[in-house]
């Protein structure tokens, strides 16, 4: 390759026209090539490093102004409780507030109840527990007749027909037979129940139904004795008063039996219509006898 000159020299004129221009394209090129390197500098910045620096600065701006614009990523209409919190407001928060205490229902029993060891009978075996225990009479020279649904009820009552259940106050199994309960019923009827066990805790139950049909009968309700008693009644006599309200030997039989026979004396005693201490207990066995929820 030839080396063109790239200055002018006077001293070297060219004859002629032909001879010069070679040369003017050359230099021509050179400088065509010489604009365009450096037009490519100063804009090829804009686009490299520096570009990508302002396209992230860009990003950053617009994902800056979308965070602003929404605090979650996958937003919500408001929450009816506070929103579930990182791990360090977790933390936080354990350390600075105590958890609120559950409110117990209640129908739920008090913490001070307990079970008895071996778990609680089946349901078929409560059922036949309660009805052998109303089929068993305990007089010798009388009868009470206890049908199947009374006890049925005033087991479903106090227990939930929960055989292995223990109350705050003692009262125990199926019937919630206190101690004092157990003890006077061997004692007046030559057993010996226990009232830890299913069978004989539903006959306690029964004996003491049984020996307060027919105390109150002979005291109260011009019963025999000995005699027959009939628990089956349904207190209905009087329109204005309510069924539960009676004066009868139904409703008096199942107040006594969460009260005792010495507070339904007292009320019966007072004459009028009984002012029963215990009425809604009352009501309820008794709706329990119509709804049968056992059923």
């Amino acid at each position: 390759m030839t080396d063109a000159p790239l200055e002018f020299d006077p001293d070297l004129e060219p004859d002629d026209d032909s001879e010069r221009a070679p040369v003017t394209w050359i230099v021509l090129f050179v400088l065509l090539f010489a604009t365009v390197a450096i037009v490519a500098y100063l804009i090829l910045p804009s686009s490299g490093d520096g570009g990508a620096a302002a396209s992230a600065t860009t990003a950053a701006a617009v994902e800056t102004e979308a965070a602003s614009a929404s605090p979650s990523a996958s937003p919500s209409p408001e929450p009816l409780s506070e929103p579930a919190p990182s791990a360090f407001e977790t933390t936080s928060a354990a350390e600075t507030t105590a958890p609120e205490l559950p409110i117990v229902p209640p129908s739920e029993h008090p913490p001070c109840t307990t079970y008895l060891d071996g778990g609680a009978a089946s349901f078929s075996e409560v059922e036949t527990a309660l009805e052998d225990a109303a089929d068993t009479q305990f007089w010798t020279n009388s009868s009470v007749d206890v049908p199947d649904d009374l006890i049925k009820a005033v087991a479903w009552m106090e227990s939930g027909w929960q055989s292995d259940i223990v109350a705050c106050d003692g009262g125990t199994g199926l019937m919630q037979i206190q101690p004092e309960t157990e003890q006077f019923i061997n004692d007046r009827f030559e057993l010996d129940l226990d009232r830890t066990e299913v069978e004989a805790n539903a006959l306690l139950g029964s004996a003491q139904l049984q020996w307060l049909a027919k105390y109150f009968s002979v005291n109260y309700f011009d019963g025999d004795d000995p005699g027959g008693y009939s628990l089956a009644d349904d207190c209905g006599r009087d329109s204005d008063v309510p069924d539960h309200l009676e004066r009868c030997l139904l409703n008096a039989v199942i107040s006594a039996y969460q009260a005792g026979f010495g507070t339904v004396e007292a009320a019966l005693d007072a004459g009028g219509d009984p002012d029963y201490t215990n009425p809604q207990y009352i009501e309820t066995v008794r709706a329990l006898l119509e709804l049968r929820p056992w059923a």
